[in-house]
């Protein structure tokens, strides 16, 4: 596990992902790879930022969830590997988010306070619920954890007003289109993300559930409990990949409410995730945003969640335990170990299993040409280092 993750962490300093490698002016969403991929021209066409280099490209929007996500690999990467350089990566992406970046909006007018821009290059606000969840999520255990870094940035702080936001906005969303069958923000279209998947709403209770543990509001409950009933009523209405998500989202809510049915719905999804585990430790690729299959190892939209997830229901049920275990050395033994600089280290966006490589079709967000800074290689990196540390995410 310390090989793996010192690989994934020369990856990102030398791969042209941190240009300065020291973090100065963030991370980079993903490097493209250019060379048969179907979908890069789509790709440039959605994201109006990159640097070419010949056979891949840097995607170069700055993300404020992949920043932070790359920000807590590195801070966790310096515990373990008590090495400064490590904090002091991490302290220049957060530098970036809070001072450079331009993503944070500290005013009460226009857009959601406190909320976090999807990205640098856009020119209007996009607040998406999984990404500020991400957010509200990272900057409170960043804070408790590093009590230094709260004070300089004043994390918690803007953490509670995006919580607060992020609340009466998935509230108003799901209340307001449970009935309809339409889980946009059709009213204010403020939000984006359908909270009827577990990719926005489970991640909002994993939010929502961190922030009831600074402060016990109402609201954050409220949104906990009606989406923990939602998932009970819907099983088996999801692919895999949203299961993971749903056992995200659950784990936290035990852990930080303490509510035992929280558990319960996490080990339905759980199993769920134990049943279509394949011998390998494989998960299916089922997610529509990239190519699918049986032999299809996802990691952008799939494996890496799952591995969170089942680390955290792991540490509470060793029923679970072998079937982490085995995911987790799929995960280690397919880690790219291509000379070349944009793979050395990395995990590719997927791979295929019946040719034992890197491989399986290509989408404009999905697929083996697109490899993620804050998606894939940082929580897949998160896992092997809070398991080095004896940890999980929600420890």
């Amino acid at each position: 596990m310390k090989n793996a993750l010192l690989k994934n962490l020369n990856w990102f300093e030398n791969s042209g992902v941190m240009l300065p490698n020291d973090g100065l002016w963030g991370v980079a969403e993903r490097v493209a790879v250019v060379k048969n991929n179907e979908a890069i021209e789509k790709m440039y066409a959605s994201f109006v930022a990159w640097t070419p280099h010949g056979d891949y490209s840097i995607i170069e929007q700055r993300r404020a969830d992949c920043n932070f996500e790359t920000a807590y690999l590195y801070l966790l990467a310096a515990e373990v590997l008590k090495e400064q350089k490590y904090t002091d990566i991490a302290v220049n992406l957060l530098d970036f988010l809070y001072h450079r970046s331009g993503l944070l909006w500290r005013n009460e007018d226009q857009y959601p306070y406190g909320s976090w821009n999807w990205s640098h290059i856009k020119r209007s606000s996009d607040v998406y619920f999984d990404d500020e969840a991400w957010c509200v999520f990272l900057q409170l255990e960043i804070a408790k954890r590093y009590p230094e870094l709260d004070k300089k940035y004043d994390m918690k702080h803007w953490a509670m007003i995006l919580a607060d936001q992020l609340a009466s906005g998935s509230l108003r969303v799901m209340r307001a289109c449970r009935e309809q069958k339409n889980w946009a923000d059709t009213e204010k279209k403020i939000w984006l993300g359908n909270l009827s998947l577990p990719h926005w709403g489970s991640l909002a209770v994993m939010a929502l559930a961190r922030a009831y543990a600074e402060e016990p509001k109402q609201e954050y409950l409220d949104f906990i409990k009606e989406y923990d009933a939602y998932l009970n009523e819907n099983p088996a209405k999801f692919n895999v990949s949203e299961c993971s998500y749903a056992l995200i989202g659950d784990c936290a809510a035990y852990r930080y409410t303490g509510d035992e049915k929280y558990l319960a719905t996490a080990r339905i999804y759980g199993d769920i995730i134990l049943g279509k585990m394949k011998e390998s430790g494989n998960i299916p690729a089922e997610h529509y945003e990239a190519p699918t299959g049986e032999h299809l190892v996802d990691t952008i939209y799939t494996v890496n969640w799952a591995l969170i997830g089942l680390q955290a229901l792991s540490a509470v049920d060793a029923k679970y335990t072998a079937a982490y275990e085995k995911l987790k050395a799929l995960i280690i033994r397919i880690q790219d170990n291509s000379p070349e600089v944009q793979f050395n280290g990395c995990w590719r966006g997927m791979f295929d299993m019946n040719q034992n490589s890197w491989g399986g079709g290509d989408r404009f967000e999905g697929g083996a040409g697109s490899i993620y800074t804050g998606w894939t290689n940082a929580p897949i990196s998160w896992v092997l280092a809070l398991d080095l540390l004896k940890r999980n995410l929600f420890s």
